[in-house]
């Protein structure tokens, strides 16, 4: 079982598991609540954002099961979700556009992986849930061309030092270096191919 891991005085997270399979999960502590980034899988998670007292306001990645899959076990006040998440949240504030809250800012993000997904940026730090990872098709791993170059631009226009990156060994990773990533992945393009294949990212991987 794993503990909450702190990143400033304000900002700390549960890191992701594999039984059950959940995402990592976001905290920012605001001056009249506190923030959540995802909602996970299992009852680790649920007692983790039980525990926390105040108001609470969720902010949803995307609709894969391993982020949304707790939302009914947990109290919150406001749940915040893309258009596309609400269709499998059924509730939720959609948004569509980027809108801040005092120095937290939620923005809709470009990415391969999922549709309608969400980014949330406090400070330092940038959580991204999976939102800048590949999609799967069949047992490939694919970025679409274009998507991934409005991703790159979206993540050169962040203010931060640090993304948050779900499922990731290392949660926290460096702005720049995960940036230089992705740009030699779209170097990798070819004229007239939508999509870019990066199987040699991975040695074996699940679909989150």
């Amino acid at each position: 079982m794993f503990s909450i891991i702190t990143l400033t005085d304000r900002i700390s997270y549960l890191p992701a598991t594999q039984v059950p399979f959940s995402c990592d999960i976001g905290f920012i502590k605001a001056p009249d609540c506190t923030w959540i980034f995802d909602a996970g899988i299992g009852p680790g998670a649920v007692n983790a954002m039980n525990s926390i007292q105040g108001k609470k306001n969720i902010v949803i990645s995307h609709f894969h099961p391993d982020h949304i899959v707790n939302l009914p076990m947990v109290k919150y006040d406001e749940l915040f979700v893309s258009p596309y998440t609400k269709k499998y949240t059924r509730t939720g504030t959609i948004l569509t556009a980027p809108v801040q809250f005092d120095d937290v800012k939620i923005l809709p993000m470009p990415s391969s992986h999922a549709k309608g997904c969400l980014a949330l940026v406090c400070g330092d730090y940038a959580f991204l849930g999976d939102g800048a990872f590949c999609k799967y098709k069949g047992v490939h791993h694919i970025y679409n061309v274009q998507i991934l170059k409005e991703m790159i631009d979206f993540l050169e226009q962040l203010e931060c030092r640090y993304f948050c990156l779900s499922h990731e060994k290392n949660f926290v990773q460096n702005r720049e270096s995960v940036i230089g990533i992705y740009k030699d992945i779209y170097a990798r393009r070819k004229e007239n191919d939508p999509y870019i294949n990066v199987d040699d990212y991975f040695s074996t991987t699940e679909a989150s």
